[in-house]
């Protein structure tokens, strides 16, 4: 007697116009994400160096332990994801509870390091004023990481179930109160006191706040988490936060030697002056802005790889791999050509210091050296994270963007001998790129080969069903 071989459920679409779909509005989110630091850094800069390094200092100290938190949490998207192709509605919101405890127990860890401002001030070896408003900045920014690790466990969620756009509407709708809320805080309107670059870290603390109490009521009454939403209330789970940590760790720690290898390269090009450190900080927004684009793309490759492998589709994974590394090194040419030939407009339209135009029009050229190679490291990690393979993308950011990228960095920066005389900021930019052409090709390589071999190792076990049967 012959039994019918177990049915496969329906695979994604990962058809260019579905990854556009999908990534389309993550990266508006994202843009909206970081227009709020553009916000900063433009209103910053007119108000003059001391102010525009003050935030470099805050904003790079606060998004190093931010961003290392916010990547334990990622965690669950691929988790959610699968459970989402396979048609297991009902465990999402559970893994949702759990990433929500995981955010508040992570808050002890966070909120510790932003108060200790004296770690922070003393490593940039920030002193008068820029010092003062970066410790402000920090203090503030304590308040809202509550906030903003919760909004972000909604965050992972609503792309590993392919609904981007709640992120991306409530994000348009922070950043353009930014602006406004920064006139009052940083200039003093309607009788405010006028706090500089720490007025910026309250706008972002309310807004933080705002946007997280919004994804609770899209998640309570939109009808579309209906079948998501838990049917009772879930304490701490220990078994399901450490599924959620075995990835989230890697991931955790790959975020933070990323985020960090450009945050520290910012407290340290700090003890060159302000002039220096606001034309890294404008460069670096620059550059940041245009990462927005791998990243949306490479989030929608963590989410269609993770939906294929829940539906059973190993083979559609590896072509989704394949598309979303293909689209993102395309972007991210026409991206860096674009950046070569408009450079010196995009920088006047954030300065009009001649100097620290003329020294972010040197850098500039090492972020358009690595951007293409940024954008495979960021596509690749994030389709290695649908795989649930994290281990191995932790190694690479490590040795490569902390070992050659700001270690090397700070060595040809501040001592360069016996290869070249110091070269200031332009050793750690310069480290900075071959760190990152060396991660590109490395990640690359990796998610292509695990592609290939889950594919090879699906139709291997359907082989043997079919001769059993």
């Amino acid at each position: 007697m012959t039994h019918p071989l177990p049915q496969r459920l329906t695979p994604p679409d990962i058809s260019g116009r579905a990854i556009a779909k999908l990534a389309g509005p993550i990266f508006v989110a994202n843009i909206a994400i970081v227009g709020g630091g553009t916000i900063d850094t433009v209103m910053a800069g007119h108000l003059g160096a001391d102010h525009l390094a003050a935030i470099a200092l805050g904003l790079a100290s606060m998004i190093m332990i931010f961003m290392g938190l916010v990547g334990i949490l990622q965690g669950m998207s691929p988790i959610a994801g699968h459970h989402f192709g396979a048609r297991r509605y009902e465990k999402i919101g559970f893994e949702l509870s759990q990433c929500l405890w995981l955010a508040f127990f992570l808050c002890f860890i966070g909120m510790p390091l932003l108060g200790c401002t004296e770690i922070w001030t003393n490593l940039a070896q920030a002193m008068g004023p820029v010092k003062t408003m970066a410790s402000q900045y920090l203090l503030i920014s304590m308040v809202g990481l509550p906030a903003a690790l919760g909004g972000r466990a909604f965050v992972s969620l609503n792309a590993a179930v392919s609904r981007p756009k709640v992120t991306m509407y409530v994000s348009l709708a922070m950043v353009v109160l930014k602006a406004p809320l920064n006139a009052i805080f940083m200039y003093g309107w309607f009788g405010f006191d006028a706090m500089g670059g720490a007025g910026a870290a309250v706008s972002s603390t309310i807004l933080t706040w705002l946007s997280f109490f919004i994804y609770i009521a899209v998640w309570k009454k939109d009808p579309f988490y209906e079948l998501m939403r838990c049917k009772r209330y879930y304490g701490p789970d220990l078994k399901a936060m450490w599924a959620q940590l075995k990835i989230g760790i890697p991931i955790g720690l790959s975020t933070f030697f990323e985020v960090s290898s450009f945050t520290l390269m910012a407290i340290f090009i700090s003890r060159f002056g302000a002039v220096t450190v606001s034309a890294h900080q404008i460069v670096a927004n620059i550059t940041g802005l245009c990462y927005m684009l791998a990243l949306a793309i490479g989030i929608s490759c963590t989410v269609l790889v993770s939906q294929c492998l829940g539906a059973g589709w190993p083979s559609v994974a590896e072509k989704a791999t394949k598309k979303c590394l293909t689209i993102a090194v395309v972007i991210a040419t026409i991206v860096a050509i674009s950046l070569f030939f408009g450079r010196g407009l995009f920088l006047s339209l954030y300065t009009n210091d001649e100097t620290v135009i003329r020294i972010g029009y040197s850098l500039i050229l090492f972020g358009i050296l690595y951007h293409v190679f940024d954008a495979m490291q960021c596509v690749s990690a994030f389709a290695l994270r649908g795989y649930r393979v994290t281990f191995w993308p932790m190694i690479i950011y490590g040795v490569m963007l902390w070992g050659v990228g700001l270690l090397g960095g700070y060595y040809i920066a501040f001592i360069g001998e016996p290869f070249t005389a110091p070269l200031a900021a332009y050793g750690f930019w310069g480290m900075t790129a071959l760190g990152l052409f060396l991660a590109g090709v490395s990640l690359a390589f990796t998610a292509l080969y695990v592609a290939r071999i889950k594919t090879k190792e699906d139709a291997g076990e359907h082989q043997a069903e079919e001769a059993a049967h």
